[in-house]
């Protein structure tokens, strides 16, 4: 029963510590992940200007879900940030995609 509870002890620790954020990056786009990989913000540049989002895959060690950032247009010099919030412990962004607007 201990070598039980301490192998589940074990998988949880080693969930938590895994490396958190991705080196995913969308074509035509730059990624700066921030506040301790809890965020992240895309810069896309196009060739005609459209609105896109960033999106967010966020975790903790018992879920995951998507956080939208803003649209922004890309001919701004701003990105879209999308952050990720939790009460039930770490949270990290695991990965992001860009959603167009069309």
């Amino acid at each position: 029963m201990r070598r039980l509870v301490a192998g589940v002890v074990l998988a949880i620790a080693a969930t938590a510590i895994a490396v958190p954020a991705s080196a995913h990056e969308e074509r035509g786009c730059s990624s700066d992940y921030s506040r301790g990989d809890r965020s992240v913000e895309v810069f896309c540049d196009s060739r005609r200007p459209r609105e896109y989002r960033a999106v967010a895959h966020c975790e903790t060690t018992l879920s995951s879900w998507y956080s939208y950032g803003n649209y922004v247009w890309t001919d701004q010099r701003n990105g879209s940030r999308a952050d990720c919030y939790s009460v039930l412990g770490p949270v990290w962004v695991r990965d992001y995609h860009v959603d167009w607007r069309r």
